[in-house]
């Protein structure tokens, strides 16, 4: 007889903004076994949402949508009634007080964060870069391609992949594959220093949105790209793009257009 043990499954461990709206305060991917008890499942995600597990409560959505509660603390995350799945969605909410739970997602562009100077990284000893550095990897590689060959590749990419798309300033256009987010093309071309060193050479869409769920206000890297009104703006690459006269806005669409939604 040989045994067998359930392959982990990957979720996506969510705490929720008390504020309407509002993005996650935590939006994460983990693999979960599915023979952990519900109180062990707990305790693993404590560290990644910050709640205490004794403060903790679960829930899943089920596949048409309604929520499912995970409170059988002896209970195993595999068990059937949970329909546990790949890309699953599991909610954890804060039962602390107001005044002891987190407020602030960290992981928000516009909240200021402490980031060490690349010269004082760079000088540390026992660090990735330092170990790459002596394994000569990456850029560290006497035969790796420039930085110059490197951007010059991006732009190639992504200027072919923009004309395979028809992303094209005036277009309509879905940002993410997500209904929220419909505009209209304003910029597309290099935005240099966006995305650092990584994305040199990138080619980046500019969006005027239908509503005000993005980031800017057509400005980026104190340089004014297009005009619009503030979290109107948000700028994307174009793989995530979709354009067409099928992203018209919302408010515009049939009933029937609206029910499928």
């Amino acid at each position: 007889m040989s045994l067998h043990t359930p392959h982990d499954i990957p979720l996506q461990i969510t705490v929720p903004s008390e504020a309407a709206g509002a993005s996650p305060l935590v939006s994460s991917e983990r693999r979960v076994t599915p023979s952990w008890t519900i109180s062990h499942l707990k305790t693993k995600l404590e560290p990644i949402t910050g709640i205490p597990s004794t403060s903790q409560s679960l829930r899943t959505r089920s596949l048409d949508g309604t929520w499912i509660q995970l409170d059988d603390e002896d209970s195993i995350v595999g068990d059937a009634r949970y329909s546990l799945r790949r890309g699953a969605e599991i909610e954890v909410q804060d039962l602390r007080p107001p005044h002891l739970r987190a407020t602030t997602n960290f992981d928000d562009p516009t909240v200021d964060k402490y980031v060490m100077p690349e010269t004082a990284y760079a000088a540390l000893p026992n660090t990735v870069l330092s170990w790459k550095k002596n394994q000569k990897l990456g850029r560290f590689d006497p035969s790796a391609p420039s930085a110059a060959d490197l951007a010059s590749s991006r732009l190639s990419h992504d200027s072919a992949l923009v004309q395979s798309k028809g992303i094209k300033v005036g277009e309509r256009c879905r940002v993410g594959a997500d209904d929220g987010r419909r505009g209209v093309v304003r910029f597309v071309g290099e935005i240099p220093g966006l995305g650092g060193e990584r994305e040199a050479g990138c080619v980046w869409v500019g969006v005027q949105l239908d509503e005000p769920v993005g980031r800017n206000d057509g400005s980026c890297k104190t340089r004014r790209v297009f005009e619009c009104g503030d979290k109107y703006g948000v700028f994307a690459r174009p793989e995530k793009m979709e354009v067409g006269t099928e992203w018209g806005v919302l408010d515009d669409l049939g009933d029937e257009d609206m029910e499928e939604i």
